[in-house]
């Protein structure tokens, strides 16, 4: 007997699985559809110190306000936080809106690249199913990403540990 699955259900457990694949650096997604709420987490094999992160703070903050003036968004700045658990730091991003837009995280993503690439703990297992499809992850993930769900109490997690990708719904 073949089980059926809820196609709103598994959008959201593909999108989070695709963005955990497609941006190994990201640690850890979770996303509260009841709250309107995305938080990227990125780990750190360093300890950042106060000023470093003061001054990327406001670089990223001006970086994305940037973003929603040039693409005529008017969303509020996401919030970033870290904690150090040491000898690692956690970085976290969280938005708080209904959608997520694949260019958003791509900044996101980036920013934080470009400040902490060589603390910044990657998981590079294996090659990314959708390496040479290019076309095909974009058109999948601009599927995913603006789709207004019907479960509003969906809070999903999703990480990956030894190359696998796990999602729990809290």
């Amino acid at each position: 007997m073949k089980l059926k699955q809820v196609s709103e259900e598994l959008s959201n457990v593909d999108l989070l699985i695709y963005l955990l694949v497609r941006f190994p650096e990201i640690f850890t997604i979770n996303y509260n559809l009841a709250q309107s709420k995305f938080r990227l987490s990125f780990l750190l094999k360093i300890k950042i110190e106060n000023d470093q992160y003061i001054r990327f703070k406001k670089g990223f903050l001006a970086s994305f306000r940037a973003y929603n003036e040039l693409s005529g968004f008017n969303h509020s700045s996401p919030r970033i936080s870290k904690k150090f658990i040491k000898p690692w730091t956690l970085l976290q991003v969280t938005l708080r809106k209904e959608r997520i837009s694949l260019e958003e995280v791509n900044l996101i993503s980036s920013l934080v690249v470009n400040e902490y690439k060589d603390g910044l703990v990657f998981d590079t297992r294996g090659k990314s199913y959708f390496d040479n499809k290019t076309i095909d992850r974009e058109e999948l993930i601009e599927y995913l990403l603006p789709r207004k769900k019907k479960n509003e109490e969906e809070n999903l997690i999703a990480f990956r540990e030894s190359g696998k990708v796990y999602i729990y719904d809290k």
